[in-house]
């Protein structure tokens, strides 16, 4: 039984009236009958609460035929039949006990937090949380790592078919007990129960002063449950208290419940992202730690925080690694080096970018949620450094780590994931040597000087389409360079659009007109807007054009003294169809009627420093008979292409405009391997 009647007229467990009123006389068969009917109705509804708080009974415990079958022919009465009318939920009577405490925090939040806050500062060595569960006894340490990160472990739990033999080898039957139910079976004595749980306690619990702090998880509402937590609160009272919530025999675990707490605590150390930084200057290869969430921040109850950083490619695409740190302590010596919490991975092309979010879920444990959203400039770190994450409080100044906000009294869920999101993702936890990751690094990157392309292009053609197709060749090639991450950024470009020396042959330009007006060494969109007002023209004969006058115009374009310690590349790329004119005529090939001579100008050029490429025209149309003359003007030809291509040529058709702009782009170099990191800023 519950109690006695010495104890009081109702049952402080059950609420069963221990006395009645006084009657006169001797009691009748009808009152014998009457108080048996009440007390059978008693112990069927006290039978049936415990078997659905226990979650033993009915299909919504998930219950095997057999254990439904054991437990139907344990429960005084049997078990209602549930249905519509009478659903599994609605066998616990609306009136049935409260344990202590229930639907209250036991402790206040301050006192939560003053018990991490002292396990993570080292006024406790560590907390050991007890819970009388419905299954078994569990007993959860919590502790300090060697980087101050709180961990936990079971440290002893029990059986109860090992701590009180009295209860049934089944589980159902256990549950059911446990829960108060007495059924038709040998009933387990209270003082036994509390006897075995206290020869448990005195076994278990950690002598006083010792630096443990004892936490209690305790499930009111289960009457041996509730008995067992009762006496632990008399061998050792706890510090603090957690309840579950409405007596729920499932749903989380003790460990689950722990966490729950210790996901609350300060953050001891700062949690980092390594990444690798070049010096812009010497190109010099060092790991950088970015601090995604600084020391001292802590999470507020039901939810989580986010850190959203900007990280950087290489210069070969590949996968790189995302190690995120924690410790040390500032300030504090680094000892055997930070911890590694958990490595992630993220596909970075060359020199591209990228706006990853990570998601702090507790002190050392992080999450990768993927791509942030929204545009970032380019150099911007992104990420919280300097503040407080979204979701968790600033540090106090003077109180480490203090903050108003609650601990979770149950285990909370992460914040749903919105639509169409991608879920984090848990960091790899394997093990990372980051002696050996650091020296995989490269020693030394070497940036490429700046690229500036000059191109001449030939507007004379024996038809509109033949122009076009060099214009737009031209024009494809400036969108390709412009577009290229290694070049973009830095690219100048600049043009010289010529026409024949025979000026009746451009009906587009005024008579004097010869070049276009040349395009300085600039941005790429301000030499696209200035080919916009070339046209082509029809030429009349099929030897030279101006290209040497060309040339001229581009030397003093293409050797421009750089700026003060500015690296440049530069290519001079003639786009044409017919060589340049001589200074002189010879034979057949007539000269250049300004005199201009384009070999002392290519001379110029390549002394400056200048990278000169032709992209010439094939020869079209019927094949000329030969002649001396003829023959003469086609070495003229070769010869002059030759010279013109000598450092390299390409050709229509066969070398599109993004081939030509990858041959053309500056080729970076670095010494050692290629780095696995990704990079906390742009290397351009």
């Amino acid at each position: 039984m519950c109690g006695t009647p010495e104890e009081g007229d109702l049952c402080a467990v059950c609420r069963w009236r221990m006395r009645g009123e006084l009657v006169l006389g001797e009691l009748t068969e009808r009152d014998v009958r009457r108080a048996a009917d009440a007390l059978a109705a008693a112990a069927h509804a006290w039978d049936v609460r415990a078997a659905a708080l226990s979650g033993s009974a009915g299909a919504d415990a998930g219950a095997s035929a057999g254990a439904s079958a054991r437990l139907a022919a344990v429960v005084r009465g049997g078990l209602p039949e549930p249905g519509p009318e009478a659903p599994v939920a609605e066998w616990v009577p609306q009136d049935r006990p409260v344990g202590p405490g229930e639907g209250a925090p036991v402790h206040g939040p301050a006192e939560w937090l003053g018990v991490l806050d002292d396990l993570i500062f080292g006024r406790s060595r560590e907390l050991l949380f007890f819970e009388f569960g419905p299954d078994r006894v569990n007993m959860i340490k919590a502790y300090l790592d060697a980087n101050g990160i709180p961990r936990q472990k079971d440290a002893g739990s029990a059986e109860w078919d090992s701590l009180v033999p009295a209860l049934d080898p089944h589980p159902e039957i256990r549950r059911f007990q446990l829960a108060g139910g007495i059924g038709e079976i040998s009933p387990v004595g209270r003082r036994d129960f509390d006897a075995a749980v206290l020869r448990w306690l005195t076994e278990s619990l950690p002598p006083p002063g010792d630096g443990s702090t004892l936490l209690l998880v305790s499930r009111p509402g289960w009457p041996l449950l509730d008995r067992a937590a009762a006496a632990f609160r008399r061998t050792r009272p706890p510090r603090a208290e957690l309840l579950r919530r409405g007596g729920d025999a499932y749903g989380v675990t003790t460990a689950d419940a722990v966490r729950g707490v210790l996901r609350t605590a300060p953050l001891p150390v700062d949690h980092s992202l390594l990444l690798a930084r070049a010096d812009r200057r010497t190109g010099a290869v060092d790991v950088h730690r970015h601090v995604l969430f600084p020391a001292g921040v802590r999470l507020r109850h039901g939810a989580d925080a986010t850190a959203t950083v900007t990280v950087h490619g290489g210069v070969t695409g590949t996968s790189v690694l995302l190690p995120v740190l924690a410790g040390p302590p500032a300030g504090e010596d680094a000892g055997a080096g930070p911890a590694v919490l958990g490595v992630g991975r993220t596909a970075l092309g060359p020199l591209e970018s990228a706006r990853l979010t990570f998601v702090l879920r507790g002190p050392g444990e992080v999450a990768l949620a993927g791509p942030g959203e929204g545009p970032r400039p380019a150099g911007d770190g992104g990420g919280t450094e300097g503040r407080h994450p979204p979701g968790t409080t600033a540090p106090d100044r003077t109180t480490p780590g203090a903050t108003a906000t609650a601990p979770a009294s149950a285990p909370t869920a992460s914040a749903p994931t919105a639509p169409g999101a991608t879920a984090p993702t848990p960091l790899d936890p394997t093990p990372l040597d980051l002696t050996a990751l650091l020296t995989r690094l490269p020693r030394r990157i070497v940036r490429p000087p700046r690229l500036e392309v000059f191109c001449t292009v030939e507007l004379s053609g024996a038809d509109a389409a033949e122009t076009e197709e060099r214009l737009a060749f031209v024009r494809d090639l400036i969108g390709c360079l412009a577009r290229d991450p290694g070049t973009g950024g830095g690219l100048r470009v600049g043009a010289v659009g010529h026409y024949d020396h025979a000026i009746h042959e451009n009906g587009y330009a005024p008579r004097p007109v010869l070049l276009m007006p040349p395009v300085p060494a600039g941005p790429a969109t301000a030499a696209l807007h200035a080919m916009d007002t070339w046209h082509p023209a029809r030429r009349r004969q099929d030897t030279v054009s101006s290209l040497e006058d060309a040339l001229t115009a581009l030397v003093p374009l293409a050797t421009a003294p750089p700026r003060a310690g500015e690296a440049v590349r530069r290519v001079a790329l003639v786009v044409a169809r017919r060589p340049p004119a001589p200074p002189r005529q010879h034979g057949m090939v007539p000269s250049c009627p300004l005199g201009a001579d384009w070999r002392a100008e290519l001379d110029r050029l390549r002394a400056a420093g200048v990278h000169v490429l032709t992209r010439a025209d094939p020869r079209t149309g019927p094949p000329t008979p030969p002649d001396r003359a003829r023959a003469a003007v086609q070495r003229y030809e070769a010869t002059a292409w030759a010279e013109l291509s000598r450092g390299g040529s390409f050709r229509p058709g066969a070398d599109p405009a993004a081939d030509v702009a990858k041959a053309l782009s500056p080729t970076w170099q670095w010494e050692g391997p290629p780095c696995p990191l990704a990079f906390a800023s742009p290397l351009l």
